[in-house]
């Protein structure tokens, strides 16, 4: 099996072709614009809308008109070294070798630099080689919508006279110009997209210089997943590595599906619905990121290992007509996505030293915190003695309490210079000049603490177990019996019986719909 990455060439119709060229080409619409490449001028999307519009107007069709389609190409990470406009023009010259229309490309980086990729947008139609002019054989008469109507009558008012909007054009004039050809109905089918994948993947694989950045077309016509080559000192060998187990757990599967009697097309199915839909999506609204194809892996090995496990059940069971499977009983299939290889994790990080430093600048803390709640008891104390000596001396005759009070006052006043002369000592004995000082430490010390205890964190988390996943698949036979029954003798079946048989056809739809659709391809 080929080991190589995946590919990734997207398309998508355009139904306002100026605006979409001026918003990929723009640079004060993108923020990470590296280089421009057209082969025709402004006025040439101009033209081609017109014709466009006025070709699907006269067709009749309902719907949007398509005015031209865009390619969206990704790039490996590395080219973004290489010159830019150089490695557009080689990009864009690759699809130019094989179609003469008119197009434009932009080289792009997404808001966060994870995905290099390039836009080209292109036409559908040729350029003709002599402009096309229809005259009119007689006058011809249109109305506000542009719709050619067959007499005048259908484009004057009560008084006869030609309604704003509406226009003739006479005898001998030229009524439609036509700057291209018909549309080339190769754009239309899906071998285009395929070829362009295949035609970009080795125009790629002939620049890039890392082997672990080769490419391989995306195999839609297989079951399989390719495996990447890991090369010497990749620093994304672990990645890599847990990916390949991912891809070689599928493969796996696959052989077992196919063993126990899974059709190929079936599998195809499951590729489709769990990988290929899902990575498309994801890259359209993510880009490319490893940890979200990651993830996709895992559920869909989960689900492939579940229908294997489901055709097992399932194999010795009578069929009704449609070749749905009758159970007697519920059937719980295990779903759980496929756990990643357990990496090795070394010791569990201690937080000792942190925990104790936290400890020592928080005794600090609490031992400035006491003395300032002494200090603040010792102002309190002296405010409540001098309003007792300011009403003490308003009495007469009480000279000797006063001389007391006064006393009282002069000692809490020393006792308060030495409890502020303590303070001031707590944070020097310990090396800091003030409290600010202390809080400044403590808050680093706190966030160095929480940063270990994250670590412990996830050192813990992977040693928890995956949580199991299940889809019951609920018995059938005897609601078929029941439904028998019924049908003989002319009862009708109740609501509740209804709306139970419609959700166990939704739960078993999943699994069944690829054996239903085989068989009647088989017919």
């Amino acid at each position: 099996m080929n080991r190589r990455n995946h590919s990734f060439v997207m398309e998508s119709k355009l139904h306002d072709v100026k605006g979409r060229v001026d918003y990929i080409s723009s640079p004060k619409r993108q923020e990470n614009l590296y280089a421009v490449f057209s082969n025709v001028e402004d006025s040439y999307w101009d033209l081609l809308e017109e014709q466009n519009q006025r070709d699907f107007a006269k067709s009749g069709t309902e719907g949007t008109c398509i005015e031209a389609r865009e390619l969206i190409i990704m790039l490996p990470p590395s080219l973004i070294d290489y010159d830019h406009e150089i490695l557009l023009k080689y990009m864009t010259s690759k699809f130019l070798e094989k179609y003469d229309v008119g197009c434009c490309a932009a080289l792009h980086h997404n808001k966060s630099k994870t995905n290099l990729h390039i836009h080209l947008i292109f036409s559908e139609r040729e350029i003709r080689q002599e402009v096309e002019r229809k005259i009119a054989s007689r006058n011809m008469f249109y109305n506000e919508s542009g719709k050619h109507v067959r007499t005048k009558k259908e484009i004057l008012d009560e008084n006869g006279n030609v309604r704003p909007g509406c226009k003739i054009i006479k005898k001998g004039e030229v009524y439609e110009t036509n700057f291209f050809q018909p549309k080339k109905e190769e754009f239309k089918t899906n071998a285009f997209l395929e070829n362009m994948k295949q035609v970009m993947t080795d125009a790629l694989n002939g620049i890039v210089k890392d082997e672990n950045e080769k490419l391989q077309v995306f195999q839609k016509g297989g079951p399989y997943l390719a495996t990447k080559k890991i090369g010497k000192n990749n620093p994304k060998e672990a990645e890599i590595k847990a990916d390949n187990y991912l891809r070689q757990e599928w493969n796996r599967n696959v052989d077992r599906a196919l063993l126990t009697g899974a059709e190929e097309v079936e599998v195809m199915m499951a590729k489709q619905s769990q990988i290929d839909e899902p990575v498309a999506e994801s890259l359209r609204e993510h880009g490319q990121d490893p940890k979200l194809f990651t993830r996709i892996l895992q559920k869909a090995v989960g689900y492939l290992r579940g229908f294997v496990e489901f055709l097992r059940e399932t194999k010795c069971c009578d069929r009704d007509s449609d070749g749905n499977p009758l159970l007697d009983h519920d059937l719980r299939i295990d779903i759980t996505p496929e756990p990643l290889p357990a990496k090795p994790k070394g010791e569990r990080p201690s937080s000792e030293k942190q925990e104790a430093e936290v400890m020592r600048l928080q005794q600090i803390l609490n031992k400035m915190k006491k003395q300032e709640q002494k200090i603040y008891a010792i102002e309190k104390a002296i405010v409540k003695l001098e309003k007792d000596l300011k009403e003490m001396k308003k009495k007469w005759f009480h000279r000797k309490e006063q001389k007391e009070l006064e006393g009282k006052i002069e000692t809490k006043k020393v006792q308060l210079e030495k409890a502020k002369a303590t303070l001031d000592l707590i944070p020097a004995q310990h090396g800091y000049q003030n409290a600010l000082e202390v809080t400044k430490a403590m808050k680093v010390a706190k966030a160095e603490l929480k940063k270990i205890q994250q670590a412990q964190k996830e050192w813990d988390d992977s040693e928890t177990k995956q949580e199991k996943l299940y889809l019951t698949i609920p018995a059938n036979v005897r609601n078929v019996e029941k439904r028998e029954v019924q049908e003989r003798i002319g009862q009708k079946r109740s609501i509740h019986d209804r709306l139970e048989e419609k959700k166990r056809q939704v739960q078993n739809a999943d699994y069944v719909r690829q054996r239903k659709i085989h068989n009647r391809d088989c017919l």
